[in-house]
């Protein structure tokens, strides 16, 4: 039996450098850039949304895996804190990553849970969290540019 893939697909117009108008399934997302970088601050940024993607799937996956090893959650309050060097993508110096050189994050899970429990849970969350796999490991970008007609 053939395993199915899940599928995603975005599509996003810019209406200028820094504002962008992305269509996820039935959704609109909204991204702009601050003031200093030529946007409005109209929106988050899409570094902002990779951090909000990255808590948002920590946070499903923590209830979901919690669900599956029987472990109380009703909560979580989770920071994802992300720090760059804006050089390469100003084009200053080629040398530094043009990403986020780290992340940290911080988990809080209102549980009753003992402490092997949450490790365990830890444990798991990190190794099954899809985000935290695209984030921690290098995946094949393939880009294509056309022109299209004004």
């Amino acid at each position: 039996m053939e395993k199915q893939l899940y599928t995603g697909e975005v599509r996003t117009l810019g209406e200028s450098m820094a504002r962008s108008t992305t269509e996820a399934h039935a959704f609109r997302i909204f991204m702009d850039e601050p003031v200093e970088l030529g946007g409005r601050n109209g929106a988050p940024s899409p570094l902002d949304f990779i951090l909000a993607a990255h808590a948002g799937c920590l946070n499903y996956m923590t209830f979901f895996i919690a669900k599956e090893l029987g472990i109380p959650v009703s909560g979580t309050d989770i920071t994802v804190r992300g720090s760059l060097d804006p050089a390469k993508f100003a084009g200053t110096d080629r040398s530094v990553r043009a990403g986020y050189q780290s992340l940290e994050v911080v988990i809080y899970v209102k549980s009753t849970a003992n402490a092997d429990q949450i490790a365990k849970l830890k444990s798991e969350v990190e190794a099954r969290c899809p985000v935290s796999d695209n984030l921690a490991h290098a995946t094949p970008i393939h880009l294509t540019m056309k022109v299209s007609e004004q």
